[in-house]
């Protein structure tokens, strides 16, 4: 089931995408539905939403905590960071920072690009599910079911 996660578009013409098996597939833009369209694929992890991107770097919201996913100029998956934490929410980019959510305990997780460690937490209350930060003017916005919180982004 690879509905479960939004593809993302890759420089080097590839699309990437993952599903709830947890198998990541790259796959050339102009020949999807052909049999010969996929160039790799790999083991990530189950994803849920909307994933973030940044060149060929991608920040996925898995099942177990964010990860930061690599697609090579030739197509290849490679794996990096993956949060010990509980982001779980889909990410944003923005400010220095990949932006999560813990969905569970409604925390707004700061994120370093690089690492994947933790710079800020910040509770915001309980959110809906799947609920996602915006970034604004420096700012942060998060929905929450009592409405909608702002925090400085810098």
């Amino acid at each position: 089931d690879l509905g479960s996660l939004s593809p993302v578009l890759v420089p080097g013409g590839f699309v990437f995408t993952v599903g709830k098996s947890g198998t990541g597939y790259v796959v050339r833009q102009g020949t999807l539905g052909g049999g010969d369209g996929q160039v790799s694929s790999a083991s990530v992890c189950p994803a849920f939403g909307g994933a973030a991107q940044a060149g060929a770097t991608i920040y996925i919201p898995c099942t177990t905590g964010l990860a930061e996913v690599r697609i090579s100029g030739s197509g290849s998956i490679s794996v990096g960071w993956q949060t010990t934490s509980s982001a779980d929410g889909p990410p944003v980019i923005g400010g220095g920072a990949v932006w999560s959510l813990d969905l569970a305990t409604g925390t707004l997780l700061a994120l370093d690009p690089g690492t994947g460690t933790a710079l800020a937490h910040i509770a915001v209350g309980s959110v809906p599910h799947f609920a996602s930060p915006t970034l604004w003017n420096g700012q942060v916005f998060v929905g929450t079911d009592a409405g909608v919180t702002a925090i400085n982004g810098h």
